[in-house]
């Protein structure tokens, strides 16, 4: 389904779109890594059990997102919702956008629409896989939220579910916690993300979920902003 999004449309992928989009990618991705010059078939090739463990843009258009104004393509989001190695986490492997005043405007309506399609498939992470040498990108995700982690390229990750999240990952906090010389150590650590707020108890070496205290033994935040004062 179609979304608004400031003077733009943001729709799914329709048969035929290959080669605007396939343009807008030679072009944006040249800028920084050099001429290049992959073709539309190419591009839908990509949409395999090789490298793709999603199902395909034939069966799901919705992982391929558009902004477009007046008929214009202005930019699009790639997004794998079922990566090999996180079935909690959706990445988004392509973010380009045209050469144009408002591109980090479409940059960031377009993470914004991943976002939300993100959280209705359950997920509670979402990433965006970038080239060191894409600034925009980059700057357009540090601008929403999202926190950078650098491996063979970047990725940039935005929790979209605190709670969830940390809920995923107490089973390995708790045996971390087990076999460390703070394993006796009782009290809250809240977190804090952006607007998301949600308190680690640790108890008997083993560590759950839940709200946080008026006052928790511990505060951490994303930013320092965000930490009570």
């Amino acid at each position: 389904m179609p979304t608004q999004a400031k003077h733009m449309t943001i729709r799914s992928f329709r048969e035929g779109d290959e080669k605007p989009l396939v343009q807008l990618f030679n072009t944006y991705l040249s800028e920084f890594l050099g001429p290049i010059r992959l073709t539309p078939a190419a591009w839908r090739s990509q949409f395999t059990h090789t490298n793709w463990n999603a199902p395909s843009l034939t069966d799901d258009k919705d992982c391929c997102r558009i902004a477009e104004s007046d008929g214009k393509v202005l930019g699009y989001a790639l997004t794998d919702y079922k990566p090999f190695w996180h079935e909690d986490t959706a990445v988004i492997q392509e973010l380009c956008v045209a050469e144009e005043s408002s591109a980090d405007d479409v940059m960031r309506a377009l993470l914004a629409d991943a976002e939300q399609r993100a959280i209705d498939r359950g997920k509670s992470t979402i990433a965006l896989a970038l080239s060191p040498e894409d600034g925009l990108s980059s700057a357009a995700a540090a601008d929403s939220g999202y926190r950078e982690r650098r491996e063979d390229g970047v990725f940039m990750a935005l929790i979209l579910d605190l709670s969830g999240f940390l809920e995923e990952i107490a089973p390995a906090l708790s045996a971390r916690l087990a076999e460390s010389p703070m394993a006796d150590w009782r009290g809250s650590v809240n977190i804090v993300s952006g607007d998301q707020s949600s308190c680690l108890f640790c108890a008997d070496g083993a560590v759950t979920v839940g709200p946080a205290p008026d006052v928790p033994d511990v505060a951490l935040a994303i930013r320092p902003e965000d930490l009570p004062h």
